[in-house]
């Protein structure tokens, strides 16, 4: 009986350790499975928020890129240095960590520093090959005329951004994994704009100094702005009405503020002088509504003068315009600073930059906030669909012309044909003498 309660204590305990085992083994089942929903999930999240700022990156190296094509001055340090300096300042906005950047043509291609492809055999990237932002210049070469499906590369116009961001673990942490390392990539590359607005010699869009709420707008009974929650109807002829002063209607903008104001507007809207405008970004507005102000201005290329806001405006019938929209105002007082358009203040909310609570407002000291640029057609009495109506109506007295049901006098005729929400929009001239519209897009 004794040698059989031995045996019997023994399998007790092996069945006891057998247990044990298993309890662990369960124990670290649950606690991976418990990382896996935890940590994975803020990994997820934290990989979005790196890949904004890894865009944000790219961008802002093309933004200079967008300068140098536009014919600005060298900058002191050279172009590269530039580069370099707004790659490593909006990453360190974004708390995103730059692994490597390198130089782009327009299609995205890698370059070498000659100006040739950094591509395998194959048409496939070899980055080890290709030229990184602050090596001290920009790729050389005689490219003239890129064609992405060929891989055939044109010169400099891109950045890309190869980034990473740390994010630490919770409760993988109690296995021995402290953080995670989320890799992203993007490219950004500056270009004459295509499409709507052509690039080709001669033909151009012009970028009007007038902002349009994001979605349709009516005007009420008293000619004040009635906001809608839709966007507007694309491919169709329009009339957006400009309704009395008020910061949720169009608003005429400053590019340089604060001096000249409304009387800058006619010849803003003739002579195309906007700045590179960054998208999104906060915009100063001379004006809210209908005016008539801004006198007179003369062409610089054809001599013609233009008197008041809608004749300016008319100088553009029949053709394709560059107009900004926004989606929020922002009020400040004397005593505040401007809103921010730096990333990633400009895109976080409540605030998005402004330093007081968007929205609201009156009277001076309003700025919008633009996410986007509409192409947008005026009309021509000759265009099928406008009804014999010209792109413009300033005056505050057609309403024949402007009533769509709700006593606007005043508005704008067209149809809406593109939108561009992503980089920046400025002038610049390429080959030849004709103006063209620069951008900066994401493409990967």
């Amino acid at each position: 009986m004794f040698a059989h309660s031995h045996t019997r204590s023994r399998r007790h305990t092996g069945e006891r350790g057998q247990a044990l085992v298993v309890m662990v083994g369960v124990m670290l089942l649950s606690m991976a499975i418990l990382a896996v929903i935890v940590d994975g999930g803020n990994v997820v999240t934290q990989q979005r928020v790196a890949q904004t700022g890894a865009d944000s990156t790219a961008e802002a190296g093309a933004i200079v890129l967008a300068s140098r094509l536009a014919g600005a001055a060298t900058p002191t340090g050279g172009w590269d240095a530039q580069v370099l300096s707004k790659v490593t300042s909006t990453a360190t906005a974004n708390k995103v960590s730059v692994q490597a950047a390198y130089y782009t043509d327009i299609c995205g291609i890698p370059l070498r520093s000659n100006g040739n492809a950094a591509l395998n055999a194959d048409g496939s990237e070899n980055l080890a090959t290709a030229m990184q932002v602050g090596t001290g210049g920009l790729p050389g070469g005689n490219a003239t005329t890129p064609d992405c499906p060929s891989l055939t590369v044109g010169p400099v116009a891109g950045v890309l951004v190869i980034g990473q961001k740390t994010v630490p673990a919770f409760v993988a942490r109690a296995i021995g994994i402290p953080s995670f390392n989320v890799t992203m990539r993007a490219s950004a590359v500056a270009g004459y704009l295509q499409g709507a607005c052509g690039s080709s010699q001669g033909s151009w869009c012009g970028i009007l100094p007038i902002a349009i709420p994001v979605n349709a707008v009516t005007c009420d009974g008293s000619n004040n702005v009635a906001l809608g929650s839709t966007a507007w109807t694309w491919n169709t002829v329009l009339t957006v009405p400009l309704c009395k002063s008020s910061p949720g209607n169009v608003g005429w903008l400053d590019w340089t503020p604060p001096a000249g104001g409304a009387t800058e507007i006619v010849c803003s809207i003739v002579n195309a002088d906007n700045p590179a405008v960054v998208l999104p970004s906060w915009q100063y507005v001379a004006a809210t509504g209908n005016t008539n102000g801004g006198g007179s201005c003369t062409d610089n290329v054809t001599g013609i003068s233009y008197k008041g806001v809608e004749d300016a405006v008319r100088k553009y019938d029949g053709q394709p315009v560059l107009i900004p929209q926004f989606d929020m105002t922002c009020r400040t007082s004397n005593s505040d600073p401007n809103p921010t358009s730096s990333q990633p203040a400009v895109n976080t909310a409540p605030n998005f930059g402004c330093p007081n609570a968007p929205g609201g407002g009156s009277g001076q000291n309003i700025w919008y906030r633009m996410p986007s640029f509409a192409d947008f057609v005026l009309c021509d009495p000759s265009m099928d669909g406008c009804g014999g109506r010209y792109g413009a109506y300033m005056s505050g007295s057609n309403q024949a012309e402007c009533d769509t049901g709700n006593g606007a006098t005043s508005c704008l005729v067209g149809k809406f044909v593109d939108i561009l929400n992503s980089g920046t929009v400025g002038p610049g001239v390429g080959s030849g003498t004709g103006s063209k519209t620069l951008g900066v897009q994401l493409i990967k």
